[in-house]
């Protein structure tokens, strides 16, 4: 009789903590995702950190936190790491009543994008480890991966080049007409230039800012199509790491940049574009604009060939010195692909008096094939462009 009585006891323990954890294994459980930091340069190291709390008196033996996320994050630890499509990473936690766990990972950086996690899966077990018992929690935890950075050695004369007509320009008397803004006095700045009522108010000497009569802007045009069907990783990468290392050069000397790809925004239908602006902040959106743009999307025609276009056959587009639709004074075309009909845009770009720099990376086997290539077609951008071109060996 006295074990049918435990027995019976042991049943109903049983069973009535499996109808508590079905109903309130979830409740007080939070997780929480972050990165720190939450931007990063390609190839450098950044850490995951994983907080997980139980907030309520029953325990948890066993929870496994589910995280998916793409390829190019590289955890340094890969236990419970799966790789297929996307890395799979089942972490095992423990938690007693009212407990907080932090975990951190650290992983690198190995490719370019934007990584975000929108939900972390929560499996737990009961005190007899039954179940599974699931909850699905969003997250908010979004990383950047900025292109890597390169040298401009390899281009430095000829960007002095086209740069000269601007440091020649900035020499030209400030317009009065054209306010700025206001920035802080600087030991070599002229009194005249003091904004008195800035300074009453914040007590700091502040200098109001002009633009120059011959404003010069700069526009960066990245081409991520391909010639061939299979094309090496490595050349759209450089198309874009080039188009990152000439922003940020020429923004940090005060010319305002503006972006033009045909390459999809990660998740979007769009191109990515960036308008004009200068200064650190408009450098960090365009870094980030360009982490955003996922290759494997594919690309589509690219505004600034469209509006190349139109205005071949457009005399009034030609015309018109103003507008959204125009180019600026300096023209950076990046692409690894020669097609015709993208030169013939540049080359009237060209013609149109820009400045146009077109600078190609490329890869041994690549040139190879150009090469073998160029032999069966009949017309070679060489006959189109007339402006000047520098190659780039693309490199990891």
């Amino acid at each position: 009789m006295e074990f049918l009585w435990i027995g019976t006891a042991a049943f109903l323990i049983f069973f009535l903590q499996a109808v508590l954890y079905q109903k309130n294994w979830g409740k007080g459980l939070e997780a929480k995702i972050e990165f720190s930091p939450a931007i990063i340069w390609e190839g450098e190291e950044g850490q995951l950190k994983e907080v997980i709390q139980n907030r309520k008196g029953m325990p948890l033996p066993v929870l496994h936190v589910n995280l998916q996320s793409p390829k190019g994050l590289k955890f340094t630890s890969q236990e419970n790491t799966a790789v297929s499509d996307q890395i799979y990473r089942r972490d095992i936690f423990s938690l007693l009543p009212y407990q907080q766990i932090t975990r951190t990972l650290t992983f690198v950086g190995m490719k370019r994008g934007c990584y975000r996690y929108r939900e972390v899966e929560l499996v737990g077990r009961t005190l007899f480890f039954q179940g599974p018992l699931v909850k699905k929690q969003p997250q908010t935890a979004v990383l950047y991966v900025y292109p890597k950075a390169i040298s401009m050695k390899p281009v430095k004369a000829a960007c002095e080049e086209m740069l000269g007509e601007y440091l020649w320009k900035k020499k030209l008397f400030e317009d009065p007409f054209s306010f700025q803004g206001i920035r802080n006095y600087e030991p070599h700045d002229s009194f005249r230039q003091i904004n008195w009522k800035a300074y009453g108010r914040t007590g700091q000497l502040k200098v109001n800012v002009f633009d120059h009569t011959a404003m010069v802007k700069a526009d960066i045009l990245l081409n991520l199509e391909r010639d061939a069907i299979w094309t090496e990783e490595i050349l759209p990468e450089s198309v874009i790491r080039i188009g990152a290392a000439f922003a940020k050069q020429w923004i940090s000397m005060g010319i305002p940049v503006r972006v033009r790809t045909n390459g999809r925004e990660q998740g979007r239908e769009s191109a990515v574009e960036v308008g004009f602006g200068a200064g650190p902040e408009h450098g960090e959106t365009i870094l980030k604009a360009l982490s955003r743009i996922d290759l494997e999307e594919g690309v589509g025609m690219g505004a600034w060939r469209r509006e190349a276009a139109i205005g071949s056959g457009n005399k009034q587009f030609l015309k018109n010195g103003q507008g959204e639709g125009n180019f600026s004074g300096m023209i950076l075309y990046v692409s690894h692909s020669s097609r015709i009909e993208d030169i013939r845009c540049l080359e009237y770009l060209r013609q149109r008096g820009s400045q146009v720099l077109w600078i190609c990376p490329f890869t041994q086997r690549q040139k190879e094939q150009k090469r073998l290539a160029a032999q069966t077609n009949n017309e070679k951008w060489e006959s189109v462009y007339q402006g000047q071109k520098l190659d780039w060996r693309a490199e990891e």
